[in-house]
């Protein structure tokens, strides 16, 4: 009875803490399994995902289950048979992140050409894109028999390790201009990031301090042995404080894959995924007040172009609730 009212005294400080939560770094539907098949258009967007844009080219994508390396389903670009295409002609799909801890983005990738032609670098590259920016792109992968599969890890620009959101973005490009007599498609899945977060206080090191965390802290309560976070010897309420401090931030190392299985839910106004809808949000949405266009604004709340009172008025009815990305 005393180590469970001592657990709920924890909890209750920490939720007093509040505030002190960072924004999380993860892919939200990263291997495709949230909408089954489908084909995709600049209307027909697949969940958590901001953007498709073909440029009036020829090319196409969808999501089926021809090929995968994680669940049933995986992403399908393409360029059209007997398309006509002009050099820097894209298919490109796009979601906001954040890159706060990143190191490294991991993805399984499928390169081939129809009727068993060869994937020719002079003619498509696929492009990982971070802002409109290059970096990565297929040409200098080792081909085997004309194709190649298996698993990529691009590593991320300190530069981009910010407290703001990014657009990524998944291309298929054109490098020729010409008519083309045979498809070329690049599959992707299952694209997680590599964390370069690392914590003392993410006891159980699964890159979240969250009440698993605490619960440890506490089963170690005034132990000399016990998980000590200020070098005094013993666990106490300094401990606590540096724990709170680091709440519902990242702490894992690096190499550990972020991956959300496909029944997560987040909520729309949780802008930094960080799992409760406060005051961080409302200043990410201040950031953006009155700024127009773009699917990958994401404090546009209800969808008709610009941030103004309409979104305030989604957000203010989002107040405090808590999504289930940590069982909140």
């Amino acid at each position: 009875m005393v180590m469970k009212r001592l657990i709920y005294a924890a909890s209750v400080m920490v939720i007093f803490y509040g505030g002190i939560c960072n924004a999380v770094s993860v892919v939200k539907n990263g291997s495709f399994e949230n909408d089954g098949s489908m084909f995709l258009t600049p209307t027909h967007i697949p969940e958590y995902y901001c953007n498709v844009d073909f440029n009036d080219s020829g090319f196409s994508a969808f999501i089926d289950y021809d090929w995968s390396t994680h669940g049933s389903f995986s992403l399908t670009m393409y360029s059209d048979m007997f398309g006509s295409f002009e050099p820097n002609d894209a298919a490109t799909i796009s979601q906001s992140v954040y890159l706060a801890d990143v190191s490294q983005l991991i993805f399984d990738v499928h390169l081939f050409a129809t009727y068993g032609y060869p994937w020719d670098i002079n003619v498509v590259t696929a492009r990982l894109l971070i802002d409109g920016n290059d970096v990565w792109n297929s040409d200098g992968l080792a081909y085997t028999a004309g194709q190649f599969t298996g698993e990529v890890a691009v590593d991320i620009n300190e530069t981009f390790n910010d407290d703001s959101l990014h657009i990524l973005s998944l291309q298929l490009r054109a490098d020729a201009g010409d008519l083309q007599f045979v498809e070329y498609r690049a599959q992707w899945d299952f694209i997680v990031f590599s964390m370069s977060c690392s914590s003392p206080a993410d006891f159980t090191g699964d890159c979240i301090i969250d009440i698993n965390d605490l619960e440890i802290l506490v089963a170690g309560w005034l132990d000399p042995n016990g998980p000590d976070l200020t070098g005094d010897d013993t666990v106490n309420f300094a401990d606590f404080a540096v724990l709170a401090n680091l709440w519902m931030s990242d702490g894992s190392s690096i190499g550990d894959p972020v991956w959300l299985e496909p029944d997560f839910v987040f909520l729309d106004a949780d802008f930094n995924d960080d799992g409760i809808v406060d005051y961080y949000d409302i200043e990410l949405f201040s950031e953006n007040w009155l700024a127009e266009g773009g699917a990958c604004v994401r404090a546009d709340l209800d969808g008709d172009g610009d941030i103004d009172l309409f979104d305030f008025n989604v957000l203010a009815e989002s107040w405090q609730q808590t999504g289930d990305l940590y069982g909140l």
